[in-house]
């Protein structure tokens, strides 16, 4: 079947069209399927009945339609969801789908605000490695303009966390330079928003909702827009927590502002900043006399790939350095900025003890990797070393503990086993982290952890049994 579709690709014509759909239902046959419909004249449609029910590839049929004009296949194409687009897809969409000149001719409809947003937001990305929205020409205006007529919209929990993502964009992330002198107006605007009565009823409606997802996203919402940072001075610290949508991986990010410009965002387009447990926990940007590299972001597809950003930071009498910056983008990196210590000392240790933004099961995640570091012996009784442990978005009510067994090797050769544990949580996060804490006191944890990495024979050569895979 896949050599009968190869060889109709290009030379298909109408009359295969009822052929390619029925095989492209074949899970292993519906990619090179979607691409055989969209070489033929007219198929628009008929590409859409079969993306529709692929269980992967919509997001071909939607690279393959962007310029069909059809104002239906053009619809479904801004119906994308979010989660599916890269942010050079993204991109390509608005530019095509001309949305900068639907604003400008107003009128535009609440479907197509929401699918605005939805490109806006997926141009901020780093998932297809860098962000796009720079690369945007009518960023600005789409930007002044979907702000402009949020209040027109219903009020929901869907739109009310589009502007909570845009403003975060705007305010800290990429869309700031784009915006330019438009920015404190446009998150004063949509914050107002926000804390309308409208607005507020509705989240406050979703808050109480019997739907976990749905209520942690109204609280987060609601919380976000209650934050109120102290005035920036010349270097500030702003912790990001993005949309908890179990859909994608969004990522809590520590974004740096250098005279209110988000210095990741400007110099850095090929990764997300760090998140706060790298920058904040460890005290990596404490500034000492003894000069420290610092990596603030890393390539979406790791710095081996692609990168990273680095900075060199240290204490030069009452004056702290942010010096010699390294990072594989192309061009001049960022000027040399020097602050008064004092103030930096303050704004470090402020964001370093600030842990509102946490949600329980992310405190419970720090409690535990602080009592890890404070007492080594806690896994090292059971020949143990951790690694990391943390609380994902996506898994809002859960933590996720890594470690190494053994804690020491030889060589890089020896065998060595990496260890995953998943908790729930459930209660108050100090009594569930000195649960976790306790019981590896009692009971060494390679018993109850899965083997979820290491050297491929590590657990045979170890003595170890693999157990079958459970949760991780």
């Amino acid at each position: 079947m896949l050599v009968g579709l190869g060889l109709l690709y290009g030379n298909a014509e109408r009359h295969d069209i009822t052929l390619i759909k029925m095989i492209g239902l074949l899970c292993f046959a519906d990619q090179l399927a979607i691409q055989t419909l969209a070489q033929i004249p007219g198929a628009a449609h008929d590409v859409i009945w079969l993306a529709d029910r692929s269980c992967h590839h919509r997001i071909t049929a939607v690279q393959a339609l962007i310029a069909d004009a059809d104002p239906q296949v053009r619809d479904w194409v801004l119906s994308t969801p979010r989660s599916l687009l890269s942010s050079d897809v993204a991109l390509r969409i608005a530019e095509s789908c001309q949305i900068s000149r639907s604003f400008a001719e107003g009128g535009v409809s609440d479907r197509l605000w929401d699918q605005a947003g939805s490109l806006l937001l997926a141009m901020c990305s780093t998932r297809n490695y860098r962000y796009e929205i720079h690369r945007y020409e009518h960023a600005s205006a789409v930007y002044r303009a979907w702000i402009e007529t949020a209040a027109c919209r219903p009020a929901t929990l869907e739109r009310a966390a589009l502007l909570t993502m845009v403003c975060q964009d705007i305010a800290t992330g990429p869309a700031a330079a784009v915006v330019g002198e438009d920015r404190d107006g446009h998150v004063a605007r949509i914050r107002d928003l926000l804390a309308s009565p409208a607005w507020r009823e509705a989240l406050e409606y979703s808050a109480r909702s019997q739907d976990p997802v749905e209520a942690r996203r109204a609280r987060w919402a609601v919380d976000t827009a209650n934050r109120r940072e102290q005035p920036a001075g010349r270097f500030a610290v702003r912790v990001v927590v993005p949309d908890p949508e179990p859909d994608g991986f969004p990522q809590v990010e520590a974004r740096i502002l250098i005279d209110d410009v988000p210095i990741v965002a400007a110099s850095f387009d090929r990764g997300p900043a760090a998140v706060p447990e790298c920058l904040l926990a460890t005290g990596l940007l404490r500034a000492t006399e003894e000069p420290r590299e610092v990596r603030l972001a890393e390539a979406y597809c790791t710095e081996g790939c692609c990168g990273g950003l680095y900075v060199t930071i240290v204490r030069e009498g009452g004056e702290v350095v942010w010096k010699d910056w390294r990072t594989s983008m192309p061009g001049d990196p960022p000027p040399e900025s020097r602050f008064d210590a004092a103030q930096y000392d303050a704004e470090i240790e402020r964001a370093e003890q600030d842990h509102s933004w946490e949600w329980p099961a992310r405190t419970v995640a720090r409690l535990v990797s602080e009592q890890l570091r404070a007492e080594p012996d806690i896994l090292g009784r059971w020949g143990c070393k951790p690694e990391w442990c943390t609380s994902w978005l996506t898994e809002f009510d859960t933590v996720r503990l890594t470690f190494e067994y053994p804690a020491h090797r030889e060589s890089f050769e020896d065998p060595y086993v990496q260890f995953g544990l998943v908790l729930d949580v459930a209660g108050g996060p100090q009594a569930c982290a000195t649960q976790l804490i306790e019981s590896f006191r009692t009971t060494d944890p390679k018993t109850t952890a899965e083997i979820i990495g290491g050297t491929s024979d590590g657990a045979e050569k170890l003595g170890l049994t693999r157990r079958k895979s459970g949760r991780w």
